[in-house]
């Protein structure tokens, strides 16, 4: 178990340095709404992660991808490959299309949604919507459902891995729980650099994912 949690900490980290999310959850907290709303949002960027992965693991498993002379498992090793290449030519994209220091417009109505609207856009932010988690967390459910392991172990993996993927956007969320005068001192200074820095962030990114996701599927394969 711990060996797996090993392989999947780069992709885990990677899920969780998300500036966009961490910025939502910032003019949440700001707005006063990072105790509820900011909650809401955390909880579906969570429950996202987890049903997604474990989706795909369930997959993965009932083809018999934990076995490694299998179809299933050189087929997990390809679509690593593939989603590594993917993530390069984002990397390119995202550089193209920097210096931008506006956030999407989609962030304005933050201020108006309620307890379920919070919810649903943690969801969309943390996959649908997102060009860099997406691919993350297939590779990630990939991965588990290769690991030889018993069944109640693998919902633990599942369960951490998940967890691991929220830890920066839960920082904001803690300061407005932890210190809620001074919310707006800690946290506007982080927005407006995530903000000015996104497409940089994302490109370095980006970059790093796409050629581990590649090594880790090649090495497989040659192994």
């Amino acid at each position: 178990m711990i060996p797996v949690l090993a392989d999947l900490l780069t992709i885990g980290v990677a899920v969780a340095i998300s500036p966009l999310a961490i910025v939502a959850v910032i003019l949440m907290a700001t707005s006063g709404k990072g105790r509820t709303n900011g909650t809401a949002f955390i909880l579906g960027c969570y429950t996202f992660a987890i049903v997604f992965v474990g989706v795909l693991v369930l997959i993965g498993r009932s083809a018999g991808a934990e076995d490694p002379d299998s179809g299933p498992h050189v087929t997990v090793d390809v679509i690593e490959i593939l989603l590594g290449i993917g993530l390069l030519v984002l990397a390119v994209r995202q550089w193209l299309h920097r210096g931008s220091d506006e956030p999407p417009k989609w962030m304005e109505k933050l201020d108006g949604l309620k307890l379920g609207g919070a919810f649903l856009v943690g969801i969309l932010i943390s996959g649908p919507l997102s060009p860099k988690d997406l691919p993350l967390l297939v590779a990630a459910g990939g991965r588990i459902s290769q690991a030889a392991l018993p069944m109640e172990q693998i919902v633990a993996i599942v369960l951490i891995f998940g967890l691991i993927g929220v830890t920066a956007v839960a920082i904001p969320w803690v300061i407005s729980v932890v210190s809620p005068s001074k919310v707006e001192v800690r946290l506007s200074r982080m927005r407006t650099w995530l903000v000015s820095n996104h497409a940089v962030i994302m490109t370095v990114l980006f970059v790093i994912l796409g050629f581990k996701l590649m090594g880790s599927g090649i090495a497989d394969l040659a192994g």
